[in-house]
């Protein structure tokens, strides 16, 4: 029998993890400790013209008035509080039942049982260390539970703390999500591993044949920016951090709603244009584009842009040509290129000539993506936003923290 299938289908999967393995925490070939800055409470008051003034309120964590955990925004996954126990949908439609240790586990049908707060746990991608990262807010210690990694060895490593401990061996490197070292994985006893999915994903399979209990944690599918960070909630119930998640979620979704809020009002009031942004990477002379119903999509249309792709239905990545790109994206007042491969206007003419006589090249507001931003971006949604309305409405938005997740392409 030929082995050319099986070939095929080894090579589609490497090809689907790697391609989830971007888009859940930037993997590179050796770690890097970086410093991470933790978000600032403050009160901040701009005088917009004359005659308007807006301030802008960032609530601190330890006054937001915290209601049950409920799912607000996010679409794959689900919290239903109950008398000692939460019933936790994951992102493929199981049934965790969520029980504190030492509490009776109630006769409730479902798929899995998590006593928590989890005492070793496995993590998929840097996405889920993201958040964990942020619950250490209010549980310095969250990183002593953390057995192991998928990838862990891959990242370019913005958590100090995390790139420490993996070089000290007390964090385990599993190997790549896609085929991780099974054998390692089980050896570290976990008494959970939260995975992402894609697509022809065998690590499932492979964990129920190992009867490993494990969730599944795709935050990356959802197609709003507080949807994807509203997983806060799901990663914090199994370490019984649930009001410190509502917390740290009512915190971001206050910012947020902020910055939105003044950059529309600003821009329908006419005090500044809406700005016209091309969104995109090109990879070996193929443009992809993020989707008209994508997560960057919306956040343009809340932060007063207006993107030149909105009219692409779909929630994920798609291809155009070349040409549509510069048809699209000569008069854009903004150019964001995704990726951080691309590091000088003369690396992106090389791959779209035609782009040189563009408008936002023209003016310097050609950006791309800082090689954190897909760690510390996710870690600190908020300041994301706020970044993203700096260099979208420039001199009314200031980025106030130095992360610098949009670099101006030189």
């Amino acid at each position: 029998m030929s082995a050319k299938p099986a070939t095929t289908t080894a090579i589609i999967l490497i090809i689907a993890a790697l391609l989830a393995g971007f888009l859940t925490g930037r993997i590179t070939a050796e770690p890097v400790e970086r410093t991470v800055f933790k978000t600032q409470t403050e009160t901040l008051a701009q005088t917009v013209t004359r005659t308007v003034s807006v301030v802008e309120t960032r609530t601190a964590l330890e006054r937001v008035e915290v209601r049950e955990p409920e799912v607000k925004y996010a679409k794959l996954f689900s919290l239903q509080r109950g008398d000692g126990y939460v019933l936790v949908r994951d992102a493929v439609n199981r049934t965790i039942l969520v029980v504190p240790r030492g509490s009776p586990v109630p006769s409730i049908k479902a798929d899995l049982v998590v006593l928590t707060p989890v005492e070793r746990v496995v993590l998929m991608s840097a996405t889920h260390v993201a958040l964990l990262e942020r619950l250490r807010e209010f549980d310095p210690s969250l990183l002593d539970r953390v057995a192991a990694l998928m990838w862990g060895r891959s990242y370019e490593w913005y958590f100090p703390e995390v790139g420490r401990l993996l070089a000290a061996g007390r964090i385990t490197d599993v190997g790549a999500a896609w085929a991780p070292d099974y054998e390692k994985l089980a050896s570290v006893k976990p008494d959970l591993v939260m995975v992402y999915t894609f697509p022809a994903d065998p690590v499932v399979s492979k964990l129920e044949e190992l009867k490993l209990p494990y969730v599944v944690n795709n935050e990356f599918m959802e197609t709003d920016l507080l949807g994807r960070f509203e997983w806060i909630k799901f990663v914090a119930v199994f370490f019984g951090l649930d009001q410190a998640g509502a917390k740290v979620f009512e915190h971001v979704e206050t910012s947020y709603a902020m910055v939105s809020m003044r950059a529309r009002m600003l821009v329908d009031r006419g005090f500044t244009p809406s700005p016209k942004v091309a969104w995109f990477s090109v990879f070996r002379g193929t443009v992809y584009v993020a989707g008209g119903e994508s997560y960057v999509a919306k956040a343009l249309q809340d932060l007063g842009a207006e993107y030149v792709f909105s009219d692409l239905k779909t929630t994920a990545s798609a291809t155009v040509s070349a040409e549509e790109l510069v048809a699209r994206a000569l008069d854009a007042d903004v150019i964001v290129v995704s990726t951080d491969l691309t590091t000088s206007a003369e690396d992106l003419l090389k791959e779209v000539p035609q782009l040189a006589q563009s408008k936002a090249l023209r003016e310097n507001r050609v950006y791309r993506y800082n090689s954190n931003i897909f760690q510390l971006g996710y870690y600190a949604t908020e300041e994301w936003a706020r970044e993203l309305a700096a260099l979208l409405h420039p001199g009314v938005f200031t980025a106030e923290e130095p992360y610098d997740f949009f670099v101006r392409l030189s």
